[in-house]
């Protein structure tokens, strides 16, 4: 019995691969013809989808902080 689930998962990943790809290549074409449709849902994709620069640069901001912080309190000790 497991080689017959593992078959079935197999095409059902498959399947599912073959689907993501399909909508990607709609979704380019429905872009290149410049529908609004196209452009408010990559805009809503990109509002949900991580920005692997985010993290990065909120920990840039909160070191800045805590050097200023830092130089502050150093010039008030005279």
């Amino acid at each position: 019995m497991p080689l017959n689930e593992n078959i079935l998962a197999g095409i059902l990943v498959s399947i599912s691969f073959t689907l993501v790809i399909a909508a990607m290549v709609a979704l380019v074409r429905w872009a290149r013809r410049r529908n609004k449709g196209a452009i408010a849902f990559g805009a809503l994709i990109t509002a949900f989808a991580p920005d692997p620069t985010f993290e990065r640069n909120i920990k840039l901001a909160e070191e800045a902080r805590t050097i200023k912080k830092e130089e502050d309190g150093e010039g008030e000790d005279y």
